[in-house]
């Protein structure tokens, strides 16, 4: 997956939920949901950060799941809850 930026298209993109100081790897991510490559399981309210790094440089918010992740769920549901 790459990411197109004025002078092409990034090399590297990683996507993670990191919760209580793990990171669960992401297939993919939009503005609402979700797409994780690893399972996990999650209450509902779980507060984490979704980590994404391009071409080696972070970026991150802070997440609500109001559902939680139940186990083989792949797609989960968030809300940012801080962006910084």
């Amino acid at each position: 997956m790459g990411i197109q930026h004025e002078h092409g298209y990034s090399a590297e993109v990683e996507g993670f939920l990191v919760i209580r100081g793990e990171r669960v790897r992401l297939a993919k991510t939009n503005a609402h949901a979700l797409v994780l490559a690893e399972t996990c399981e999650l209450p509902p309210g779980a507060v984490g950060e979704l980590l994404i790094i391009v071409d080696g440089k972070s970026d991150s918010r802070l997440i609500t799941l109001p559902g939680g992740v139940c186990k083989g769920q792949s797609i989960v549901g968030y809300q940012v809850a801080a962006t910084f």
